[in-house]
């Protein structure tokens, strides 16, 4: 399945694209493996404008035409 994707910030430089193909029925977690982008250098993931927690990512299923959006976490002060 496919699954689109965009990422923001720095984790750019661990995906740039704008597509992920994914086997059916994989996770937000076994998607973030694909992109090769490490867990803890994202902050927000969100699926089709919702977010998904942290501790939700390995059980939340994604289906073909998903819309997922990957954040770094904010920093500042």
């Amino acid at each position: 399945m496919q699954v689109k994707v965009r990422v923001t910030g720095q984790l750019i430089d661990y995906f740039s694209g704008t597509d992920v193909n994914l086997a059916q029925g994989a996770s937000v977690e076994q998607a973030l493996v694909a992109l090769e982008i490490p867990a803890v250098s994202v902050g927000l993931v969100s699926v089709n404008g919702e977010a998904v927690p942290r501790a939700k990512r390995a059980q939340h299923s994604l289906v073909d035409g998903d819309q997922m959006v990957v954040m770094a976490p904010l920093t500042g002060g």
